[in-house]
């Protein structure tokens, strides 16, 4: 009779390239981690192991054999492999007189048939590296219970309710670049925005700086000279100044004052040296983007860029008005009205001018190029609604993807969590497979349509990295969530009330 004791941990799922998600998605099965309990081998004639199966993986694990010779048991405690495949668990382990099967032969003085192969049934089995091979480390034939296994350390995660993120760093073939200005730029940066009183407290000031926005700008434009590379610091924390109004300040639900606000946005961008507001965020985008102009950009860029940030503000204008209502749109109509919510057109075209490039329209009109700015786009804002999801939930957002999964699809949060990874990973291979199929506007466009397209790529790949360094979504746990992935799902806040605004009140 035979008797064995096993503990291990399940390893790392594997990246797997992503279905054609427009056309369904399937929830994976709620993963739970196995529970090591006693099992015992029934003395007659299991099945064998089927010969070299494939594809094998396999990890080291302590168990101890309880072996009964002549009536005698002994317990011989070893490292060993377990080897999975098809649904199913094979033991072998580096015992004296190991057969081929891996169990220990009988003695020449036992009358007793030797044991077969052990088949053990696991749940969802997945594979991992092959670890080093195993040897035996205790032998003992006193008559007692087996010694405790040890435990191996793993990294600690959440106690409550939670949920677990996609690991798009890994998957992402983008590799992260960082702008050499970044440190000494950042810091003037937010010292401009201070400058203008922007902030309404103190506290809201520490949180706005704790997210470290000048980070994500130098993530996302690591290619922009000195002087280019400080307006695009600036832009980048205006916008955020202004998001935040809209998304968690006085702004989430008055949709006449997102109405009044984005109109003198549009003004200040338009006349930038001429136009005045009381407007705090008015003043601040007239500054940046008359700063951008004098240092050059090419009238297609500007262009490009005011259509986009009108295109933002309606969207966020409509956006308010959804939040006000409760309404949550159907999931296409959601990636529409997001693709301008996220403001990631207005930044691709900020891109530009950061490259100091000027490319022709024609460049912008070839589908290809749309496809791949559309891909980006959603890569940025949807892994973003991943990322933000936990403090939107506890404000009681829905403008999310994960809150439209979860109307339209029926699925729990892990379920939409994991649509939503799927989606993102899809408009990254999508994009990857498109680019190779570029048609060719000449050597010097071709040359900057490329370093355009890089810009995509380190918005990509910039939001990924930004997300999971900034205290902005997941606060002092960012760390934690990094290396684990796992999120802890924070509690329902109290409703807010509305908040005055009072510059925009006395702004005409």
């Amino acid at each position: 009779m035979l008797t064995w004791i096993a503990s291990f941990f399940r390893p790392a799922e594997p990246a797997s390239k992503p279905a054609d998600l427009e056309a369904g998605f399937k929830p994976k099965p709620l993963q739970t981690a196995p529970v090591a309990s006693p099992t015992t081998a029934s003395r007659s004639k299991a099945t064998a192991a089927p010969a070299a199966p494939l594809p094998f993986a396999s990890r080291t694990v302590n168990f101890v054999y309880k072996v009964f010779t002549n009536s005698r048991p002994t317990y011989l405690w070893t490292n060993a492999k377990y080897y999975f495949n098809s649904g199913s668990t094979y033991l072998s382990g580096a015992l004296s007189g190991v057969n081929a099967r891996g169990l220990s032969a009988p003695s020449s003085r036992s009358s007793e048939p030797a044991p077969e192969m052990v088949e053990l049934p696991l749940h969802n089995p997945r594979p991992t590296v092959a670890s080093s091979s195993s040897q035996v480390t205790k032998l003992d034939t006193r008559m007692r219970s087996p010694t405790p296994l040890p435990t191996p350390p793993i990294t600690p995660r959440p106690t409550g309710p939670y949920y677990t993120i996609t690991d798009f760093i890994g998957y992402s073939p983008y590799k992260l670049r960082v702008n050499p200005y970044y440190q000494p730029v950042a810091a003037i940066s937010e010292q401009w925005l201070d400058d203008h009183h922007v902030h309404p407290s103190a506290r809201k000031r520490a949180g706005f700086e704790a997210c470290n926005f000048g980070l994500l700008t130098a993530m996302c434009y690591p290619d922009a000279d000195y002087e280019r590379f400080r307006v695009l610091c600036d832009y980048i924390n205006c916008l955020f100044a202004f998001d935040d109004l809209t998304d968690e300040g006085g702004l989430r639900k008055n949709g006449d004052g997102t109405k009044k606000a984005s109109d003198i946005i549009m003004n200040a961008l338009t006349h930038p040296f001429t136009y005045e507001t009381e407007f705090r965020c008015g003043q601040v985008f007239s500054s940046f983007w008359g700063r951008a102009v004098e240092l050059g950009c090419s009238p297609g860029t500007q262009r490009r860029f005011l259509e986009y940030t009108d295109l933002y503000v309606q969207a966020v204008h409509e956006q308010v008005v959804h939040r006000a209502m409760n309404y949550i749109p159907p999931l296409e109509e959601f990636i529409r009205l997001r693709r301008d919510t996220g403001a990631l057109k207005m930044c691709f075209a900020m891109g530009e001018f950061g490259l100091n490039v000027d490319i022709p329209d024609v460049v912008f009109e070839c589908p290809q190029i749309k496809i791949m700015e559309d891909c980006a786009n959603d890569v940025v804002v949807l892994s973003n609604d991943i990322y933000s999801y936990n403090i939107e939930q506890a404000q009681g957002d829905t403008c999310n993807i994960i809150e439209a999964a979860m109307k339209e699809k029926g699925f729990d949060v892990q379920a939409s969590m994991d649509y939503a990874g799927e989606l993102v990973k899809g408009r990254i291979d999508l994009y990857t497979a498109t680019k190779a199929q570029l048609p060719s506007w000449g050597p010097k466009v071709d040359a900057d349509v490329q370093r355009y397209l890089r810009v995509c790529e380190d918005w990509m790949t910039g939001g990924f990295h930004w997300s999971l360094e900034s205290k902005r979504y997941f606060g002092e746990q960012v760390s934690t969530v990094k290396k684990t992935l796992c999120v802890e799902i924070l509690p329902k806040e109290a409703p807010r009330g509305q908040i005055a605004i009072p510059d925009l009140d006395r702004a005409s």
